[in-house]
Protein backbone atom coordinates (compact mmCIF):
# COMPACT_ATOMS: atom_id res chain seq x y z
CA UNK A 1 0.00 0.00 0.00
CA UNK A 2 0.85 3.32 -1.29
CA UNK A 3 0.02 6.17 1.41
CA UNK A 4 -0.05 9.68 0.33
CA UNK A 5 -1.58 11.54 3.71
CA UNK A 6 -0.64 11.26 6.93
CA UNK A 7 -2.28 13.01 10.09
CA UNK A 8 -0.54 13.74 13.32
CA UNK A 9 -1.63 14.48 16.90
CA UNK A 10 0.66 16.65 18.64
CA UNK A 11 0.32 16.28 22.65
CA UNK A 12 2.24 12.84 23.46
CA UNK A 13 2.58 11.61 19.76
CA UNK A 14 4.46 13.80 17.34
CA UNK A 15 5.80 16.09 20.86
CA UNK A 16 7.74 14.49 23.31
CA UNK A 17 6.82 15.06 27.32
CA UNK A 18 9.23 18.80 27.01
CA UNK A 19 6.70 19.66 23.32
CA UNK A 20 9.25 19.75 21.48
CA UNK A 21 10.06 17.20 18.30
CA UNK A 22 12.69 15.17 17.99
CA UNK A 23 15.50 15.77 15.25
CA UNK A 24 14.47 12.43 14.04
CA UNK A 25 10.73 13.15 13.82
CA UNK A 26 11.29 15.98 12.01
CA UNK A 27 13.64 14.62 9.55
CA UNK A 28 11.43 12.18 8.66
CA UNK A 29 8.45 14.11 8.00
CA UNK A 30 10.60 16.33 5.49
CA UNK A 31 11.57 13.30 3.49
CA UNK A 32 7.66 12.32 3.64
CA UNK A 33 6.95 15.78 1.92
CA UNK A 34 10.07 15.47 -0.23
CA UNK A 35 8.27 12.33 -1.95
CA UNK A 36 5.11 13.64 -2.15
CA UNK A 37 3.06 12.76 0.74
CA UNK A 38 0.86 15.63 2.41
CA UNK A 39 1.79 16.03 6.05
CA UNK A 40 -1.44 16.81 8.30
CA UNK A 41 -1.48 18.60 11.90
CA UNK A 42 -4.45 17.32 13.33
CA UNK A 43 -5.02 18.16 17.38
CA UNK A 44 -7.26 19.71 19.53
CA UNK A 45 -5.04 22.83 20.32
CA UNK A 46 -6.00 26.44 18.84
CA UNK A 47 -4.27 27.36 15.63
CA UNK A 48 -2.68 29.82 18.30
CA UNK A 49 -0.40 27.04 19.74
CA UNK A 50 -0.03 25.43 16.55
CA UNK A 51 1.81 27.97 14.23
CA UNK A 52 5.10 27.69 16.12
CA UNK A 53 5.00 24.30 15.47
CA UNK A 54 4.19 24.03 12.09
CA UNK A 55 7.13 26.19 11.44
CA UNK A 56 9.57 24.31 13.03
CA UNK A 57 8.48 21.61 9.75
CA UNK A 58 10.01 23.48 6.93
CA UNK A 59 8.19 21.40 4.38
CA UNK A 60 6.34 22.39 1.18
CA UNK A 61 3.00 23.22 3.04
CA UNK A 62 1.38 23.61 -1.28
CA UNK A 63 -1.71 21.77 -0.06
CA UNK A 64 -0.40 20.98 3.16
CA UNK A 65 -3.03 21.56 6.11
CA UNK A 66 -3.85 22.19 9.91
CA UNK A 67 -7.04 20.62 11.04
CA UNK A 68 -7.50 22.38 14.90
CA UNK A 69 -10.07 22.22 17.59
CA UNK A 70 -10.49 18.66 17.09
CA UNK A 71 -11.99 19.15 13.58
CA UNK A 72 -13.88 22.63 14.15
CA UNK A 73 -11.43 24.81 12.10
CA UNK A 74 -9.01 23.94 9.07
CA UNK A 75 -6.55 25.88 8.06
CA UNK A 76 -4.46 25.58 4.81
CA UNK A 77 -0.69 26.23 3.92
CA UNK A 78 1.54 27.97 6.26
CA UNK A 79 1.48 30.77 7.60
CA UNK A 80 -2.18 29.42 8.12
CA UNK A 81 -5.21 30.55 6.34
CA UNK A 82 -8.63 29.51 7.68
CA UNK A 83 -11.44 27.83 5.23
CA UNK A 84 -13.50 26.39 7.32
CA UNK A 85 -15.23 25.96 10.26
CA UNK A 86 -17.79 23.88 12.33
CA UNK A 87 -19.19 25.86 15.11
CA UNK A 88 -22.16 25.84 17.12
CA UNK A 89 -24.84 28.44 19.21
CA UNK A 90 -23.56 29.33 21.99
CA UNK A 91 -27.20 29.18 23.36
CA UNK A 92 -26.97 25.75 23.32
CA UNK A 93 -24.01 25.44 25.37
CA UNK A 94 -25.76 26.35 28.49
CA UNK A 95 -26.18 23.12 30.34
CA UNK A 96 -22.20 22.76 30.23
CA UNK A 97 -22.12 25.72 31.68
CA UNK A 98 -24.75 24.50 34.76
CA UNK A 99 -22.37 22.38 35.12
CA UNK A 100 -19.10 23.21 34.97
CA UNK A 101 -20.45 25.92 37.65
CA UNK A 102 -21.89 22.96 40.10
CA UNK A 103 -18.85 20.95 39.77
CA UNK A 104 -16.28 23.87 40.23
CA UNK A 105 -14.44 23.70 37.03
CA UNK A 106 -12.78 26.17 34.59
CA UNK A 107 -14.20 26.64 30.97
CA UNK A 108 -12.23 28.07 28.37
CA UNK A 109 -14.27 28.56 25.26
CA UNK A 110 -12.50 28.67 21.55
CA UNK A 111 -13.31 30.98 18.58
CA UNK A 112 -10.86 31.63 15.47
CA UNK A 113 -7.17 31.74 16.63
CA UNK A 114 -8.70 32.96 20.00
CA UNK A 115 -8.66 31.48 23.50
CA UNK A 116 -11.93 33.07 25.21
CA UNK A 117 -12.07 33.07 29.58
CA UNK A 118 -14.12 34.90 32.07
CA UNK A 119 -11.00 34.66 34.37
CA UNK A 120 -7.54 33.53 34.68
CA UNK A 121 -7.32 30.63 37.51
CA UNK A 122 -4.17 28.94 38.39
CA UNK A 123 -4.75 25.86 36.19
CA UNK A 124 -6.16 28.46 33.01
CA UNK A 125 -2.91 29.95 33.81
CA UNK A 126 -0.74 26.65 33.31
CA UNK A 127 -3.07 25.70 30.32
CA UNK A 128 -1.79 29.27 28.79
CA UNK A 129 1.67 29.10 29.74
CA UNK A 130 2.06 25.20 28.36
CA UNK A 131 0.79 26.27 25.06
CA UNK A 132 1.46 29.79 24.91
CA UNK A 133 -1.84 30.62 23.99
CA UNK A 134 -3.37 34.33 23.21
CA UNK A 135 -6.64 34.90 25.42
CA UNK A 136 -9.21 37.55 26.05
CA UNK A 137 -10.92 38.07 28.62
CA UNK A 138 -14.83 38.48 28.42
CA UNK A 139 -17.36 39.28 31.69
CA UNK A 140 -19.01 36.00 30.78
CA UNK A 141 -18.46 33.32 29.03
CA UNK A 142 -22.17 32.20 29.54
CA UNK A 143 -23.22 35.07 28.13
CA UNK A 144 -20.60 35.45 25.54
CA UNK A 145 -22.32 36.70 22.07
CA UNK A 146 -21.36 34.31 19.17
CA UNK A 147 -20.57 31.15 17.75
CA UNK A 148 -17.84 28.80 18.93
CA UNK A 149 -16.03 26.17 17.50
CA UNK A 150 -15.18 24.41 21.38
CA UNK A 151 -15.77 24.42 24.82
CA UNK A 152 -13.25 23.00 26.83
CA UNK A 153 -13.46 21.84 30.95
CA UNK A 154 -10.37 22.30 32.64
CA UNK A 155 -10.47 20.68 36.29
CA UNK A 156 -9.62 17.61 38.06
CA UNK A 157 -10.21 14.65 36.39
CA UNK A 158 -12.70 13.14 38.99
CA UNK A 159 -14.73 15.61 38.25
CA UNK A 160 -14.52 15.45 34.79
CA UNK A 161 -15.71 12.12 34.89
CA UNK A 162 -18.80 13.03 36.82
CA UNK A 163 -19.55 15.73 34.15
CA UNK A 164 -19.20 13.13 31.35
CA UNK A 165 -21.14 11.10 32.58
CA UNK A 166 -24.23 13.51 33.15
CA UNK A 167 -23.81 15.22 30.17
CA UNK A 168 -23.10 12.76 27.47
CA UNK A 169 -26.84 11.45 27.95
CA UNK A 170 -28.20 14.91 27.42
CA UNK A 171 -26.02 16.30 24.53
CA UNK A 172 -26.34 12.89 22.27
CA UNK A 173 -26.99 14.04 18.74
CA UNK A 174 -25.89 17.59 19.62
CA UNK A 175 -22.50 17.87 20.85
CA UNK A 176 -19.45 15.92 20.78
CA UNK A 177 -17.85 14.91 24.54
CA UNK A 178 -14.76 13.58 24.64
CA UNK A 179 -11.29 13.65 26.67
CA UNK A 180 -7.94 14.82 25.32
CA UNK A 181 -6.20 15.00 28.24
CA UNK A 182 -7.11 13.72 31.89
CA UNK A 183 -7.83 16.88 33.07
CA UNK A 184 -9.36 18.27 29.75
CA UNK A 185 -12.98 17.75 28.49
CA UNK A 186 -13.74 19.02 25.26
CA UNK A 187 -17.06 20.01 23.73
CA UNK A 188 -17.47 20.63 19.89
CA UNK A 189 -20.04 20.61 17.31
CA UNK A 190 -21.44 17.08 16.47
CA UNK A 191 -20.21 17.24 12.92
CA UNK A 192 -16.67 18.77 14.51
CA UNK A 193 -14.03 15.26 15.09
CA UNK A 194 -10.78 14.79 13.79
CA UNK A 195 -12.15 11.35 11.56
CA UNK A 196 -15.07 13.49 10.15
CA UNK A 197 -12.24 16.31 9.06
CA UNK A 198 -9.88 13.84 7.64
CA UNK A 199 -12.24 11.97 5.54
CA UNK A 200 -13.49 15.50 4.41
CA UNK A 201 -9.75 16.89 3.19
CA UNK A 202 -8.44 13.25 1.86
CA UNK A 203 -11.70 13.55 -0.58
CA UNK A 204 -10.89 17.24 -1.07
CA UNK A 205 -7.34 16.48 -2.02
CA UNK A 206 -8.63 13.68 -4.17
CA UNK A 207 -6.39 11.15 -1.71
CA UNK A 208 -8.65 7.78 -1.05
CA UNK A 209 -9.01 7.21 2.43
CA UNK A 210 -7.17 3.68 2.58
CA UNK A 211 -4.46 5.50 1.40
CA UNK A 212 -3.91 7.51 4.67
CA UNK A 213 -2.47 7.54 7.86
CA UNK A 214 -3.55 8.76 11.56
CA UNK A 215 -1.59 8.43 14.55
CA UNK A 216 -2.83 9.69 18.30
CA UNK A 217 -2.78 9.12 21.70
CA UNK A 218 -6.24 9.95 23.35
CA UNK A 219 -9.93 9.71 23.53
CA UNK A 220 -10.18 12.38 20.45
CA UNK A 221 -8.20 10.64 18.26
CA UNK A 222 -10.01 7.21 18.17
CA UNK A 223 -12.26 8.94 14.99
CA UNK A 224 -9.56 9.75 13.10
CA UNK A 225 -7.33 6.45 13.59
CA UNK A 226 -10.89 4.12 12.82
CA UNK A 227 -11.33 6.28 9.88
CA UNK A 228 -8.02 6.48 8.42
CA UNK A 229 -6.62 3.62 6.21
CA UNK A 230 -4.04 2.88 8.38
CA UNK A 231 -4.51 4.00 12.09
CA UNK A 232 -1.72 3.82 14.35
CA UNK A 233 -1.62 4.31 18.09
CA UNK A 234 1.14 5.06 19.88
CA UNK A 235 2.85 2.82 22.62
CA UNK A 236 1.97 5.48 25.13
CA UNK A 237 -1.66 5.37 24.32
CA UNK A 238 -5.11 5.05 26.26
CA UNK A 239 -6.33 1.54 25.53
CA UNK A 240 -9.50 2.34 24.17
CA UNK A 241 -7.58 3.55 20.96
CA UNK A 242 -5.33 1.01 21.04
CA UNK A 243 -7.98 -1.82 20.88
CA UNK A 244 -9.06 0.23 17.43
CA UNK A 245 -5.86 1.02 15.95
CA UNK A 246 -4.56 -1.84 13.09
CA UNK A 247 -0.77 -1.08 14.64
CA UNK A 248 0.53 0.35 17.39
CA UNK A 249 4.08 1.35 17.43
CA UNK A 250 7.04 0.07 19.29
CA UNK A 251 7.80 2.99 20.64
CA UNK A 252 6.46 5.99 22.32
CA UNK A 253 6.09 9.63 21.95
CA UNK A 254 9.57 10.46 23.78
CA UNK A 255 11.47 7.99 21.38
CA UNK A 256 10.25 9.40 17.61
CA UNK A 257 6.84 7.22 17.51
CA UNK A 258 5.77 9.29 14.45
CA UNK A 259 9.58 8.45 12.70
CA UNK A 260 9.13 4.60 13.31
CA UNK A 261 5.97 4.85 11.46
CA UNK A 262 6.94 7.26 8.56
CA UNK A 263 9.90 5.33 7.62
CA UNK A 264 8.22 2.07 7.90
CA UNK A 265 5.10 2.99 5.56
CA UNK A 266 5.97 5.40 4.06
CA UNK A 267 9.58 5.74 3.42
CA UNK A 268 10.14 1.77 2.98
CA UNK A 269 13.07 1.91 5.66
CA UNK A 270 12.34 -1.58 7.42
CA UNK A 271 13.78 -2.49 10.44
CA UNK A 272 13.77 -5.89 10.25
CA UNK A 273 17.21 -7.51 10.56
CA UNK A 274 16.43 -10.82 9.41
CA UNK A 275 19.80 -12.67 8.34
CA UNK A 276 21.29 -10.67 11.15
CA UNK A 277 22.07 -12.85 14.70
CA UNK A 278 21.11 -11.31 17.62
CA UNK A 279 23.63 -11.96 20.58
CA UNK A 280 21.52 -12.86 23.82
CA UNK A 281 21.94 -15.41 26.20
CA UNK A 282 19.12 -17.40 26.57
CA UNK A 283 18.58 -18.34 30.03
CA UNK A 284 15.52 -21.03 29.26
CA UNK A 285 16.93 -22.79 26.90
CA UNK A 286 20.65 -22.91 28.76
CA UNK A 287 18.08 -24.44 31.64
CA UNK A 288 16.30 -26.69 29.71
CA UNK A 289 19.52 -28.03 27.80
CA UNK A 290 21.08 -28.48 31.37
CA UNK A 291 18.09 -30.83 33.02
CA UNK A 292 17.77 -32.77 29.66
CA UNK A 293 21.78 -33.52 30.12
CA UNK A 294 21.48 -34.32 33.93
CA UNK A 295 18.72 -36.55 33.52
CA UNK A 296 20.51 -38.62 30.51
CA UNK A 297 23.39 -38.57 32.87
CA UNK A 298 21.45 -39.92 35.41
CA UNK A 299 19.53 -42.06 33.64
CA UNK A 300 22.49 -43.81 31.81
CA UNK A 301 25.26 -43.40 34.67
CA UNK A 302 27.41 -41.48 32.82
CA UNK A 303 29.27 -39.93 36.00
CA UNK A 304 31.54 -37.53 33.28
CA UNK A 305 28.17 -35.60 32.69
CA UNK A 306 27.69 -35.18 35.92
CA UNK A 307 27.27 -32.03 37.86
CA UNK A 308 27.34 -33.63 40.87
CA UNK A 309 29.46 -36.62 41.25
CA UNK A 310 29.24 -39.41 43.85
CA UNK A 311 32.74 -40.15 44.98
CA UNK A 312 34.11 -43.18 47.67
CA UNK A 313 37.46 -42.23 48.67
CA UNK A 314 39.63 -43.94 51.43
CA UNK A 315 36.02 -45.48 52.89
CA UNK A 316 34.35 -42.05 52.73
CA UNK A 317 31.04 -41.57 51.06
CA UNK A 318 32.07 -37.99 48.89
CA UNK A 319 30.50 -35.29 46.46
CA UNK A 320 32.03 -33.49 43.54
CA UNK A 321 30.40 -30.46 41.37
CA UNK A 322 32.06 -30.99 37.96
CA UNK A 323 31.66 -27.20 36.35
CA UNK A 324 32.40 -28.52 33.28
CA UNK A 325 29.29 -30.02 32.82
CA UNK A 326 27.85 -26.76 32.54
CA UNK A 327 29.90 -26.39 29.73
CA UNK A 328 28.22 -28.60 27.58
CA UNK A 329 24.32 -27.14 27.60
CA UNK A 330 26.17 -23.81 27.61
CA UNK A 331 27.78 -23.73 24.27
CA UNK A 332 24.66 -25.62 23.06
CA UNK A 333 22.22 -22.96 24.71
CA UNK A 334 23.84 -20.51 21.95
CA UNK A 335 23.37 -22.92 19.01
CA UNK A 336 20.04 -23.97 19.44
CA UNK A 337 19.25 -19.83 20.06
CA UNK A 338 21.31 -19.15 16.83
CA UNK A 339 19.51 -21.90 14.83
CA UNK A 340 15.93 -20.67 16.19
CA UNK A 341 16.69 -17.40 14.92
CA UNK A 342 17.43 -18.03 11.41
CA UNK A 343 14.80 -20.72 11.31
CA UNK A 344 11.59 -18.34 12.57
CA UNK A 345 13.39 -15.64 10.98
CA UNK A 346 13.10 -13.92 14.14
CA UNK A 347 13.46 -9.94 13.23
CA UNK A 348 12.63 -6.72 15.89
CA UNK A 349 9.08 -6.31 14.77
CA UNK A 350 8.41 -9.95 15.50
CA UNK A 351 9.96 -10.17 18.88
CA UNK A 352 8.27 -7.01 19.66
CA UNK A 353 5.37 -8.33 18.83
CA UNK A 354 5.87 -11.58 20.67
CA UNK A 355 7.11 -9.79 23.62
CA UNK A 356 4.00 -7.28 24.07
CA UNK A 357 1.61 -8.51 21.79
CA UNK A 358 0.10 -7.27 18.42
CA UNK A 359 -1.66 -4.75 20.09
Amino acid sequence: MSYKMIFLDLDDTLLSSDLSISEENLLAIRKASEIGVKVVICTGRGIFSVKHIAEQFKIDWDNCYIICLNGGAVYKGFPPQLVSEKLFDNSIAGIVYETAEKYGVDVQIYRGDKLIVEKVTERVNMYIQKLNADYILVDSVKNYDGKLAKMLLNGPNDKLLKIEKELVPKLEGKMNVFFSNPNYLEFTAFEATKGKALVELANKMGVDVSETIAMGDSFNDISMVKAAGLGVAVRNAVEPLKKVADYITKNTHNESAVAEVINRYMLNISEKNENKYKFRFPVLIFAVLFIIEQLLASAFNIQVLKFIKYMYINGNDTYKVQILTVLIPFILCFAVDYINQKTKKEDEEEFWINKYGKK
